[in-house]
């Protein structure tokens, strides 16, 4: 009976804190004003960023700013952002425009 009992608790804890971290891990894109020929990998303030095409997506652990975006900019190289964003937030054009000043 030990076992099941066990089993059934570590079913909810799991359940648990698939749900935390799907509440905390957002996804985030990346719109990039050009397409990168070849899937990507960028690491930026600590989140790593999967880039395919003109899409980068990731699970970020920072809010959505202008200069997250930047550090992104630094990190990848020579691209332009054409939008960042979650379902949350969006960055404005003025904030796009100062990111990849």
């Amino acid at each position: 009976m030990s076992i099941v009992r066990s089993a059934v608790i570590a079913v909810l804890m799991t359940a648990g804190l698939a749900g935390v971290a799907h509440a905390r891990g957002e996804l985030a894109t990346i719109r990039l004003a050009a397409p990168v020929e070849a899937r990507t990998e960028v690491i930026a303030s600590n989140t790593l960023w999967i880039c395919n095409g003109d899409t980068c997506l990731a699970r970020p652990n920072h809010g959505i700013s202008v200069r997250a975006c930047r550090q992104f900019i630094r990190q990848a190289g020579a691209v332009q952002v054409a939008s960042y964003g979650d379902e949350r937030r969006q960055l404005n054009a003025d904030e796009i425009a100062r990111c990849n000043a």
